[in-house]
Formats: structure tokens, C-alpha cells, sequence
């Protein structure tokens, strides 16, 4: 699998400055997708004589129609929205773009302005939502195969380094919902601020990708005093969730009972923050806040919750079977080294040089077996590192054989390493036997 990275250094003139910037927007613009209800595409212009399928580990672009980079585009990365249909059915990053699209792709890369275009080509497919289609939606003829495509360009450091577009298949002729009116408004402000080197911001709070809010999940538009100008239906349930009766628009954080800090932070430094409200002790809603900026004033904010609490109440049942488990192991543990020292009172008594070896033989099995409980009360995991436990096992070895006069000293050489706790006791008794 090729990255963005690779891509970028074989097959472009981007210094590491540019590509960084370029790697923190991919990695935050899941959002603006959602957002933008179409596919986002990242392209920057080629350095003559590139050919993406001569990457290592490019295996995964051989179906791609890469065509010749002289004076074309490189489609770097590509992400498609959770809020609607897909115009690219096959992945076109490592494609090399030619033809119409190179007009608006110079154009906003020579002016650093952004702009709307409309591409109709036999290579871009037709909307799809579902692969039981594809071979009906393959036949529609050309004029079907239209994107609608908005572009701008990504600003880093002064300078155009790329473009990002936005494309979808021309829209029916319908009276957009609000929800779409405020979702499509966003993304264009997003898309400003990408424009105007705003976006990406430079650090952004990390929470945890699988407890990372997304805009189905629920999404609240601040104005620039943090009061509240729209909430999607599922802000409001996450809100409700959380004690939230009166009416939200129009109200701050505060006012609404909750801790407006993050808000307020997010302003102050320009950059995504993530707080955690709770409600009692099952209820837990992860909020994300991402700063809005024009012309390098703070304009407002867009916050995403999720409702974790699900995610949450498995995270303590987790904990608390590898705490049992622990528990569970240091008590073994316990009991085996009773078990030891009973054998070992014993063995004083035995008057039989054979009897007593017997006894001291089990002593060793017993705390071989105890040890390798020792270190599994340690971790939380199944697995241990052996290596830690061949050292004490093998001074209990040399303890008991050797008198003290006569010292016994055992070389060890090479390593088990990780092992499952079932293998690690029965192989600790064979290294002590």
C-alpha cells in the first residue's frame, strides 16, 4: 500500500513542510467529507517522468489509469463521505490527470482562488451507491457521467502546494433540508479556511479513533461568543442524554449546565480541543470543537458530540476482568508459595536422603509454577516476556543443588521471548527439570 508520503516525494516537487501539512489535512478531513456530502480528492502537479506503478509496494495502483505525469496532476489521497453516494468507485489515488480537469487544477494552483467546475468524462463513473449496480450504472451514457466539482486551493506557508476538490454528481432539482443547507455552509468554510492556510490546524487534541465524534454523531454551530446557532437532531439527543431540557439555540455551553472550557480554549489557541461531559456515572459524551477562522479572526466553531457511554461501560468491564484476572494469579501465586514452604518444613523432618531430595524436587516444581503466576499478576495481557523468568528460575536451580562451599553457576544463552501463560508453566517446570 502506497501512502501519501511516498506518492508525494517520488512523484512531486513538495518539500517535507508541504507534504506534513498535507498529511495532517488528510488526517482530519474525514469531517469535512461528511460535511461536503461528496468526495474529497487531493492533487498536486507531477514532476515530469513520473510513473506511480514504479513505487515500491505500488502493487495497488495497477489498475489505475496512471497515464504520463508530464504536466499533470497526481491524485495523492481520497476520501468518500458517510452522508452520501460515491462518483469514484475505484480508489484514483496514484492517477495521473489529464484533459479537462487540468484547467481548473492550474488555475487554482496559478491564482490561489477557488472555483467550481464541471467535468464529463467516460473514465469519472456515474453516482453508485451499491455494487449490485455497477454494471447497470456502466451503461448510462455520457452526459450521466458528470461531476460537479469544487475546488480550492491548499495554501501552506504563503503558497498553493495543492488542490483539494470536493466532487458529486450533479444534484436533482429539490429544496435542500436545513440540516443539508448548514452541513454544505460549513464545509465551505472549512474549505476558506484551507484556501487561506488556516486549515489544517497545527496540533489537534487526540480522544481515540473509535470514540472520535463524526458528524452523524451529532454536530452543534457556535458564533464567535460560543452561543449556540443550530443543532442537528442528534446533538440534541446527546444533549438530552446528558440533562439538557431547555431549548439550545441561542444558549452557550454554560447555560446549559455544562463546562464551556474547551470552547473558550479553542478559541484562544486556534485548535481542535475535546472535552468529556458526564451524567451520573453511566452516561459520557465525548465533545470535539473545531475552531473556525476567516481572515485570521476567530469567527465561530464547530462542535461534534458522540455518545460513549456504551463504548465506556465495555472499557470498565474490561477493566474489571483484567483486574480479576490479576487478582486471580496473585492469589495462586500465594497459594503455591504456602504450598513450597509446607514442603519445605517437611523435608527437614525426612530423615531419608531420598525421600528429602524428592521433597526438594517438588519445592522447585512448585515455585516454578508460582513465579511464572508472579509475573502474570503483573500485566494485564496473557502473555509474558520468559526471559525475565529464566533468571530466577535458574538461581532456585542452582540454590538447591549446590552447596554453599561448592557453588553451582549455570551459563544461559539465547532467548524464548513473549509466550502465553498456558505454554510459560509447563515450560518453566521442564527448564527446572
Amino acid at each position: 500500500m502506497v501512502g501519501l508520503a511516498e506518492l508525494a516525494r517520488a512523484g512531486t516537487a513538495l518539500d517535507e513542510r508541504s507534504i506534513d501539512h498535507l498529511h495532517r489535512l488528510v488526517g482530519s478531513w474525514a469531517p469535512l467529507a461528511d460535511l461536503s456530502f461528496g468526495d474529497l480528492l487531493l492533487y498536486a502537479p507531477c514532476v515530469d517522468g513520473f510513473d506511480p506503478a514504479a513505487i515500491a509496494g505500488a502493487s495497488d495502483l495497477a489498475d489505475n489509469e496512471t497515464g504520463s505525469a508530464d504536466g499533470g496532476f497526481v491524485v495523492l489521497a481520497h476520501a468518500r463521505a458517510n452522508t452520501g453516494p460515491t462518483v469514484h468507485v475505484v480508489d484514483p489515488v496514484g492517477t495521473i490527470v489529464h484533459g479537462p480537469a487540468l484547467a481548473w487544477l492550474r488555475a487554482a494552483m496559478d491564482t490561489g482562488e477557488a472555483g467550481e467546475a464541471e467535468v464529463a468524462e467516460a473514465g469519472s463513473g456515474p453516482v453508485v451507491g451499491d455494487d449490485t449496480v455497477m454494471e447497470e450504472a456502466d451503461s448510462l451514457p455520457l452526459r450521466d457521467r458528470r461531476r460537479v466539482v469544487d475546488y480550492v486551493p491548499v495554501r501552506c506557508d504563503d503558497s498553493p502546494v495543492a488542490v483539494l476538490s470536493r466532487e458529486a454528481a450533479p444534484a436533482p432539482i429539490r429544496h435542500e433540508n436545513p440540516l443539508e443547507t448548514v452541513y454544505r455552509g460549513l464545509y465551505n468554510r472549512f474549505a476558506r479556511m484551507i484556501a487561506e492556510g488556516a486549515f489544517p490546524y497545527e496540533r489537534m487534541e487526540r480522544v481515540g479513533e473509535f470514540r472520535e465524534p463524526r458528524v452523524g454523531d451529532g454536530v452543534l454551530v457556535l458564533d464567535r461568543e460560543g452561543r449556540i446557532s443550530y443543532a442537528s437532531p442528534n446533538a440534541r439527543s446527546a444533549l438530552h442524554r446528558l440533562g439538557v431540557t431547555r431549548s439550545v439555540p441561542g444558549s452557550r455551553l454554560s447555560d446549559l449546565g455544562l463546562d464551556d472550557t474547551e470552547i473558550r480554549r479553542s478559541f484562544w489557541r486556534r485548535r481542535s480541543t475535546v472535552a468529556e461531559f458526564t451524567a451520573g456515572s453511566m452516561i459520557v459524551v465525548v465533545l470535539r470543537v473545531y475552531p473556525m477562522v476567516a481572515e485570521d479572526r476567530i469567527t465561530g466553531a464547530v462542535a461534534m458530540l458522540r455518545d460513549v457511554s456504551e463504548l465506556r461501560h465495555h472499557d470498565r468491564l474490561l477493566l474489571s476482568k483484567d483486574a480479576t484476572i490479576r487478582e486471580i494469579h496473585h492469589r495462586v501465586k500465594n497459594n503455591l508459595q504456602t504450598v513450597s514452604s509446607l514442603l519445605q518444613l517437611q523435608a527437614r523432618r525426612l530423615g531419608s536422603a531420598e525421600a528429602k531430595t524428592a521433597v526438594e524436587s517438588s519445592v522447585r516444581r512448585v515455585s516454578s509454577i508460582a513465579m511464572v503466576h508472579e509475573h502474570l499478576a503483573l500485566d494485564t495481557t496473557s502473555e509474558l516476556d520468559f526471559d525475565e523468568i529464566v533468571g530466577p528460575l535458574v538461581r532456585l536451580v542452582e540454590d538447591g543443588l549446590a552447596p554453599a562451599e561448592r557453588p553451582l553457576k549455570i551459563q544461559v544463552e539465547g532467548a524464548v521471548g513473549e509466550i502465553d501463560g498456558e505454554t510459560a508453566m509447563p515450560l518453566a517446570v521442564v527448564l527446572v527439570e
